[in-house]
């Protein structure tokens, strides 16, 4: 699903450099639910920024689901992320204007699909999430936890081949936190989707199928987990 070869980005600020990536290369298979794990400022969230095609590497290669999208003009990133990709952040990034249930369709509008079929989408995925009693209400009526849950259901709408979760339960406490890994977990087994998510929580861990180690901008090659099992160096 994911193949990365030698990705590196390097940031300028006037006569300076900065890597942030230095040479990463990884593999993530169909159906994974990959956790991305490293010491602040590794280049664990510049890593997914990569893979979600948020951001332009310096130099590598990114294929995703088949496609090299390292080669796709500006204009054909976007339509791969709008048909191909899902996105959770830490800040939920709803529109505080717009109900529960409007919120959800955005993507699925942004295809062109019909009106109807759009809420009819967005109906079905948010009674997934458990907010079928919320379509209507506005973000700020809801708690925390509900308003990722919101972000989470906006993310599936489109069926992405990928879902890409940037420290999503950073602003949560551990309860809210330990039911949006439920969910990803649930989305994971029950539909085959693949989730890639960063996190700094070791107790996130338990919910992973493989953890991929950044350190320094570079895989942590010592350092491996699998099914909560860690090998190497601490």
């Amino acid at each position: 699903m994911i193949e990365v070869t030698d990705l590196k980005k390097i940031y300028r600020m006037g006569s300076v450099e900065v890597a942030a990536l230095k040479g990463v290369s990884a593999t993530i298979a169909r159906g994974e639910f990959v956790g991305i794990m490293g010491p602040s400022g590794s280049g664990k969230s510049t890593f997914l920024h990569q893979l979600g095609l948020l951001d332009t590497p310096t130099s590598g290669r990114i294929v995703l689901d088949g496609t090299d999208v390292s080669r796709l003009t500006d204009e054909e990133r976007t339509h791969f992320r709008l048909m191909h990709l899902g996105y959770v952040f830490q800040d939920y990034a709803l529109v505080s204007e717009l109900t529960v249930k409007e919120n959800v369709a955005i993507p699925a509008i942004m295809k062109g699909r019909p009106l109807s079929a759009c809420y009819a989408a967005a109906t079905e995925v948010l009674e997934k999430v458990g907010l079928s009693r919320r379509l209507d209400h506005l973000v700020h009526e809801l708690s925390g936890g509900e308003q990722q849950r919101v972000s989470i259901a906006r993310a599936l709408v489109n069926r992405p081949a990928i879902l890409f979760a940037d420290e999503p339960c950073a602003n949560l406490d551990t309860e809210n936190s330990r039911t949006v890994l439920e969910l990803f977990r649930a989305v994971n087994k029950d539909l085959g989707q693949t989730v890639v998510m960063v996190s700094h929580e070791p107790w996130h861990r338990e919910y992973f199928d493989r953890i991929i180690f950044i350190r320094d901008g570079l895989p942590d090659t010592e350092r491996t987990e699998r099914g909560g099992q860690e090998r190497g160096s601490t």
